[in-house]
Order: structure tokens, then sequence, then C-alpha cells
């Protein structure tokens, strides 16, 4: 039975884990990081039973997540962490486990080298010992132990079914982006049965989920919430986050050093937070990855109040000016729209919008030779050097068009922009959202706000995720429409405008003169 030896020490294997971690491996640990090696290990005070099935950890980005892991698989690889008896004295006595099998688990095989890579860099340095004092066979991928039963490896959702491996403990890395969908709900329940059934235990790396978006995060803080028994969760999360100032330094600031913890050591939060004031950054995003804030995701696709304070009216450039413009086009029920913007200023203007009438028949079809007119006028009064189109249901009229106008380097003017495909499409709208926080993109205004075509597809629009990822991993989207019946056709022409626009200003385009006169 356990007998304290000291004032406030508890019951737990983690005094004597942490220490051989330290000397194992040649680090420090925070004391954050000891305090929570204590909680992991904790045990019955009487029965000497393992009181954590299930660990969470939930930490803003770069706040030392994946080292821990490491070092916790380490300790459960070859130190001693299995309960065996109690001394003379009342204190917990702990051997290595007899046949430790761990696993370092993720939905892609890139996510389990954020753990993976840490641990095999500390145990391939020539000035660790680790390996030859424990009796570590140390693979490319995976670790097993020399003259007994052992193993450490990776895991991944797409390996196919791991029911009833006896596994004694798991790592679950970036659990926000485990969802049923991809397999990952389905691999966290595996492993957490595995381990149970060899009185082992998990823990989980995650970055704040959005809230209630059913992934593995999610649902563990729900359990967590629920007081479910054996469920332990660790979070930093700023006092009254719903109330800080997302565009004010001086709240972000001590925000990010609440949620860093002893972690804003080594975290350049300044630098953080110019990263949250970067236009580019949703703040949603922002409250997630480095506030540690579980947050609504941001479903409208673009800053409304923004845009509608980047509009005004008479801002058509004049006659002749360098162009682009964007088309996207329906037959029948959505609309056929054509955006212009300027080359040099990012001024954007409706040229034409055709909507179905609400009294139109069955037989009602966009008028085309009215289409066909609005762009030969538009070719007309300006120098456009490239209009990208949506090419569905007007593949042969957009072959019309391409063969009528050249651009300025002589090559067609009119060319096909296929938006199903997820990565360009996803990269072009995050651009045109990033454009509009940044108020790079103005719009002509016709008529009253409220009124305007352009407005109202650009606000009618809210974020449908695709299976891509930016440069940085972070999931892309593209537009669908906020309710049936709400069109956005406009609001796309006006992306791929601005993704033309961004084309011919990384070409350099310049307009052409005749004479002393701009083209006309």
């Amino acid at each position: 039975m356990f007998v304290p030896a000291w004032p406030g020490q508890v019951s737990s294997l983690g005094y004597q884990v942490g220490p051989m971690i330290e000397e194992d491996l040649g680090i420090t640990l925070t004391g954050e990081q000891q305090d929570r090696l204590i909680d992991y290990y904790q045990i019955d005070p009487v029965t000497g039973r393992r009181q954590v099935r299930r660990a969470a950890i939930r930490r803003p980005k770069g706040a030392g997540k994946s080292p821990e892991a490491g070092y916790c698989g380490y300790a459960e690889l070859v130190l001693p962490v299995a309960f065996n008896g109690w001394t003379q004295t009342g204190q917990p006595i702990a051997i290595p486990r007899v046949d430790p099998w761990v696993q370092f688990a993720a939905v892609s095989e890139d996510q389990t080298d954020n753990v993976l890579v840490w641990l095999f860099d500390i145990l391939n340095d020539p000035e660790n010992v680790a390996c030859a004092h424990r009796g570590i066979n140390l693979g490319r991928t995976r670790m097993y132990l020399d003259g007994r039963p052992g193993r450490l490896e990776p895991v991944t959702a797409s390996a196919g079914s791991r029911e009833g491996q006896r596994v004694t403990f798991a790592a679950l890395d970036q659990t926000e982006s485990w969802f049923k969908s991809n397999g990952g709900v389905k691999l966290a329940g595996v492993l957490q049965r595995n381990a149970a059934k060899m009185g082992g235990w998990s823990l989980e790396l995650q970055n704040a989920p959005e809230l209630g978006d059913g992934s593995v995060a999610d649902l563990t803080a729900k359990a967590a919430e629920g007081k479910a028994v054996g469920v332990m969760f660790d979070t930093r999360e700023p006092p009254n986050h719903e109330n800080i100032d997302m565009t004010d330094p001086a709240q972000l600031l001590p925000a990010l050093r609440f949620a860093y913890g002893e972690a804003a050591a080594w975290v350049d939060l300044e630098r953080l937070v110019e990263e949250i004031l970067d236009p580019a950054t949703d703040p949603n995003d922002a409250k997630r990855y480095y506030l540690n804030v579980a947050a609504q995701s941001s479903d409208w696709a673009f800053d409304r109040p923004k845009w509608r304070s980047l509009g005004e009216p008479d801002l058509v450039p004049k006659h002749g000016t360098l162009i682009v413009a964007g088309f996207d086009g329906s037959r029948h029920d959505d609309a056929t729209a054509i955006v212009a913007c300027e080359v040099e200023t990012g001024v954007m203007w409706t040229v034409g919008c055709w909507e179905r009438p609400d009294d139109a028949g069955d037989e009602y079809e966009h008028p085309e030779s009215e289409i066909d007119d609005a762009v030969a006028q538009m070719f007309a009064d300006f120098q456009v050097w490239r209009m990208y189109c949506d090419p569905p249901w007007w593949e042969s009229t957009i072959a019309k068009w391409s063969g009528e106008h050249m651009g300025l380097d002589r090559k067609p003017a009119v060319v096909n922009w296929w938006t199903n495909r997820w990565r360009p499409i996803g990269n072009a709208c995050q651009a045109f959202a990033t454009a509009i926080r940044a108020g790079e993109v103005t719009h002509h205004v016709d008529g009253v706000d409220s009124d305007d075509v352009l407005t109202r597809h650009v606000c009618n629009v809210v974020k449908r995720t695709v299976n891509a990822r930016d440069e940085q991993g972070k999931p892309l989207w593209t537009m669908r429409k906020a309710a049936h019946g709400r069109k956005i056709d406009a609001a796309m022409a006006a992306v791929l405008a601005w993704e033309a626009r961004t084309d011919a200003v990384a070409a350099g385009v310049k307009p052409k003169k005749r004479g002393n006169a701009v083209f006309m």
C-alpha cells in the first residue's frame, strides 16, 4: 500500500520514469512535462492498478507535443513502467514491460514522422549510448529489442485492421485530423481497445479541433467533459479567450504566453503575432493553432464585411485598360457570369451576370447571343490578356471565343480553367480570400450594395473542404452555396479573374501602346 515519502506525493511511477528519460535521451524535461509524467503513471494506492487508460495533450503548434510522445514511447519500450509491488516503506516498485509493443499512429505516413524522426535522431546520435545500454536494435523505421520480445513501429489508418494486436502503448498524432472519412476514428478505437486489453494506455497529441467536427480530438474532449473514467485531458486555454481581439497584438501576446506555458521559452511569440495578423491567416484557424482554443469553423468563404467595405461606385477603369476576366457558366438554373479585373490596380467589376428569372418556364436557357455580345464588347473596350473560363456546358462557345480573341502575346486570350481540380481551385480560392482580407482587391458596386450582384454572390459562398492541402499542410477548400437557390457563379468568376490577374502580374504583362494613345 502506498505511503507518501513527502507531503504532496501522489501514488505514481512517474517520479522514477522522468529522470531515466532525461538520462537515457540526454534531454531536460520542463516542469509541466515532469508533472504530466506523474499524471500519466498514476496508480491505485492500494492495488497498483494503472489509473490513466487514455490521455490527451492539447497544445498549440510548436509546443513540443511530438517529443513528448517520443520519450513516452521510448519509456514504454525499455524503461520500468509496469507496477510490481511496494517497498517496505510504501513506495511503488516498477519493472520494464515483459513484451512491450509500442505504436506511433497517424492517418498518413508523413504524420508518423513527426514523432519518429525526433526519437530516431536522438538514438542515432553517436554520443548517445541508450541503444547499447538498453539492448535496442535500431532499424530504419522500427525498433526491436535484442534477446527478448519488444518492438516500436509506425502505423497508419491505411494499413488495414489491427484489431487484437497486443499493443501496450499507442501515441496518436494530430487527432484533430482523424475522422470517420479517413479511417481515423476507427483506428483510434482499435488502438485504444488493444492497449486496454494489455493494461496499457494511449496518448493523443492534439491541436485544437473545430468545434463539433467529429474528429477524434473532438470526441476525446467530450469524453473528458463527461468525466469518463480513466480519461486524462491536459490543455491550456487563455482566460476569457472568447473576448480576445484577434487584431490587437497587446491582447494576443499574453494570450499566447498563457497558451504555450513553459514552451514559450523556445517559441518566438512575436513571430506568431505576425502570423496571426497576416491577412492569409483565418482568425478561427489562428485561435485553434496558436491560442489552443477549439473554434467554430469559418464556414463563410470570404470576409463579407471586408468585401463590402472595399466596394465603391464608379470604379470601372477607362476603355483601353489592361484587364483580365473570369467566366463561370450554366445553361438553365445556375447563373452565368463574367467578371473583369484591372491588372494594375486589382479593381474588379461585373461585365455581365445572367440569372434565371423567377417566372421562367422549363424551356428557359441563358441568352447565349447576349453573352456572346458581352464578351465581344469587353474585348473591344479593353486590352484583355486572359479570360479564364470554367468549361462545363460551354465548351464549344469557349472554343469559338478562343479562336476569335487574341491576347497581347498573340496567344489565345480565352482559355479553359477547370474548377474541378482540387489543388488549383483550392489555392485560387485561398488567394482570393487573402486578397480580400488584405484589401488588395476593390470592386465596382452597381447601385446600392445590397443589390450589387457580385457582392450578393460573394456573400453567398461557404467553404467546401476538398481532398488536397496547401504547402503548409492545411486543408484546401472550394466554394459551395450557403443554401439552395443562393447563386455564387459571379463569385467563382471573380476567383478566376483574380487568378488570371495573379498570373498576369507574375508574367510582367504591360499594356500595349499605339502611338501616344493607350489601346482603344
